[in-house]
């Protein structure tokens, strides 16, 4: 009574009538009493969780107890509910479980998009159990993946949960783990780039997906092979083009995840350049993204100072005279001169400050786990 208004609901009368359902059928959400007749709500708990893993399950029960708490929470059970309950309560629960289903849904996807990409074959192989096994990310992607994170039209954190945001954030720390070279850069590109949005008094909504496109503008470089990625060899004309097809690649796999198409935009234009040389579309001067044009000046400067095994870093200095240097041809010149007033103030100190502190906890992997 309190679902069908909003939601296909099927029924059973016992276990039994409602594994022959899900046999059958699609069924994105189970709710469950604990105390039925014949087969137990536990036993049927543990069934589908191992015959229809990407279901969601509810437990509504009259009959409660922490052990069976624990039971349910051992077999991934995403809410318990004890009766009395009201209509509320149990709307929300089921929302919020379909919501985790599908942003689920859409990780799966972008990972198996990756997965069709790079080939069984390739030494840069993505998967969720990489991203979950990576000891930096793995305690917030864990948190956040048992969320309803990637929800349509949630670009800012939901009160008391996760947001999108720092999603985005662990999946690009996770790519970033294979290249040490690259250890950062997308959130130093971020701050950066969040930083030149306020100075616009872009609208928050514009500057959760300038954060959002900053943090992915690299992830196509998935695709692209490790060796060339650390500059440990001369590029070779296919793996240069394995690099230049990097923006059109991020875009092609970011779409599973159901992101605005701003970000995805952005994503795809971020190389190219104001004067209309760059790729892969040729845009030239506005016809560019705003968030695209305001990423290529911080992903310009951050990796001229940082070091590369192929260069040293570049002064603050020298890579500001760089940027204006190339204003008006491959930059926005108002835009730059923006980015480097951001820089004068100090406003960019903040970034390696909390760089050098992650470089701390990185050197004590450790003392960090016994903490834990």
């Amino acid at each position: 009574m309190i679902l069908s208004g909003s939601h296909e609901v099927t029924t059973a009368e016992d276990a039994a009538e409602a594994l022959d359902v899900l046999r059958t059928e699609e069924i994105d959400l189970v709710t469950v009493d604990l105390n039925m007749p014949g087969m137990k709500g536990d036993e049927l708990m543990r069934t589908v969780r191992a015959e229809s893993p990407q279901t969601e399950i509810i437990i509504i029960t009259g009959c409660g107890s922490i052990e069976t708490a624990v039971e349910g929470i051992r077999h991934g059970v995403f809410d318990y509910l004890i009766k009395p309950f009201d209509v509320v309560q149990v709307t929300a629960s089921v929302e919020r479980a379909l919501a985790r289903r599908e942003s689920r849904g859409r990780t799966g996807a972008f990972l198996e998009e990756v997965s069709r990409i790079l080939g069984p074959d390739r030494d840069n192989h993505l998967s969720l159990d990489e991203l979950e096994a990576n000891t930096l990310a793995q305690e917030r992607l864990r948190a956040l993946l048992a969320e309803p994170v990637l929800q349509r039209g949630a670009s800012s954190p939901r009160a008391g949960g996760p947001s999108t945001l720092e999603f985005l954030e662990v999946l690009a720390e996770t790519i970033e783990t294979r290249d040490l070279f690259m250890r950062g850069h997308a959130r130093r590109v971020a701050y950066a780039a969040d930083l030149v949005a306020a100075r616009l008094c872009l609208a928050r909504e514009e500057r959760d997906h300038v954060r959002m496109a900053a943090f992915l503008h690299d992830i196509g470089k998935v695709g692209a092979t490790s060796d060339v990625l650390a500059g440990r060899v001369l590029p070779e004309p296919e793996r240069l083009e394995s690099i230049q097809t990097h923006p059109a690649m991020g875009e092609r796999l970011l779409r599973p995840l159901g992101l605005s198409p701003t970000v995805t935009a952005t994503v795809r234009h971020h190389h190219e350049r104001y004067d209309g040389a760059g790729y892969p579309d040729g845009l030239a001067g506005d016809d560019i993204p705003l968030a695209a044009r305001i990423i290529a000046i911080v992903d310009a400067f951050d990796a001229m100072t940082c070091e590369r095994p192929y260069r040293n870093a570049r002064s603050r200095d020298e890579a500001l005279a760089e940027l204006r240097a190339h204003a008006r041809r491959q930059f926005d010149p108002n835009l730059v001169d923006i980015f480097c007033d951001l820089v004068a103030s100090g406003a960019m100190d903040a970034i390696e400050e909390s760089d050098s502190r992650a470089a701390a906890r990185t050197a004590m992997p450790a003392l960090r786990r016994g903490a834990a």
